[in-house]
């Protein structure tokens, strides 16, 4: 089980890291950027990028979320603000490129905040599972 949950958390990790490459290398880390991006895709072209993402940014939660309901290292209380915190940081920044394309522009700094918190917050619920398999890991081989 603790191979398992590492190596989701590399495959998490891994993904975080690229898909903030590539927003940094296709969009760009300011506002104007973000706005000038999903302003000019179509509603088809939007579709084709939100739900891929969504299907595996999904995937990526519940399995997350699932370890994360096995840690004994933090309260039932800590777990709930982590999910609902993930939760909707990632309804924000799926949902911001349509109010971007709707002419809202506000939505690109909602987008910005959103595609950076839901990383680094995954980021720490990885850390999380990291710390708390590793742990019980070397409690095992000791």
């Amino acid at each position: 089980m603790h191979l398992v949950a590492l190596m989701f958390i590399a495959l998490v990790v891994l993904q975080s890291l690229l898909g903030g490459a590539v927003f940094a290398t296709i969009i760009g880390w300011t506002p104007q950027a973000i706005g000038d991006y999903y302003a000019a895709k179509t509603f088809h072209g939007l579709l084709e990028t939100l739900l891929p993402h969504t299907l595996f940014i999904s995937i990526a939660l519940m399995g997350s979320l699932h370890f994360l309901g096995f840690i004994t290292t933090i309260s039932e209380q800590q777990k709930e603000r982590w999910i609902h915190l993930l939760f909707g940081l990632f309804i924000l920044d799926q949902s911001a490129p349509v109010f971007i394309n709707l002419g809202i522009d506000f939505f690109a700094y909602v987008k910005l905040v959103s595609f950076v918190g839901f990383e680094g917050v995954l980021a720490v619920v990885s850390y999380l599972l990291f710390r708390h398999t590793l742990g019980k890991d070397l409690a095992i081989s000791q």
